[in-house]
């Protein structure tokens, strides 16, 4: 008896180890095709004196809906577990299916020589 109870705890014990090894602990994407109705074209940064990134790019809206903010996730040098959130409002809102330029965004610090990249994780 006490070996079909060894057996019995061995086998839930590996079910468990399975299952938490199963897990991913990567951050959520952004919602699914939000990437393809609403890109970043013409991306472009330059540094200040101070080390920030600043940035022009056009945003293309290929949803239904005007977009009124944009919020992004800006990384540098594809280290992407250090990015940071931005929040963009445009001047007028978006409308559906066109596109609208931003200027001067500031996305963060960066260092010398470094390659800066944003992709949008939500729209309002």
């Amino acid at each position: 008896m006490r070996t079909l109870t060894g057996i019995v705890c061995c086998v839930g014990l590996c079910a468990l180890i399975d299952a938490a090894a199963a897990q991913d602990t990567r951050p959520p994407a952004a919602p699914s095709g939000l990437g393809e109705l609403i890109r970043i074209d013409s991306f472009q940064t330059t540094r200040r004196a101070d080390n920030y990134a600043i940035a022009n790019f056009v945003l293309s809206n290929g949803t239904d809906k005007k977009i009124d903010s944009v919020e992004l996730t800006c990384w540098v040098d594809d280290d992407r577990e250090r990015a940071t959130k931005v929040l963009v409002w445009a001047n007028q809102p978006v409308p559906a299916h066109e596109s609208y330029q931003f200027k001067n965004v500031n996305i963060g610090v960066v260092g010398p020589n470094s390659r800066s990249q944003c992709e949008v994780t939500r729209v309002d």
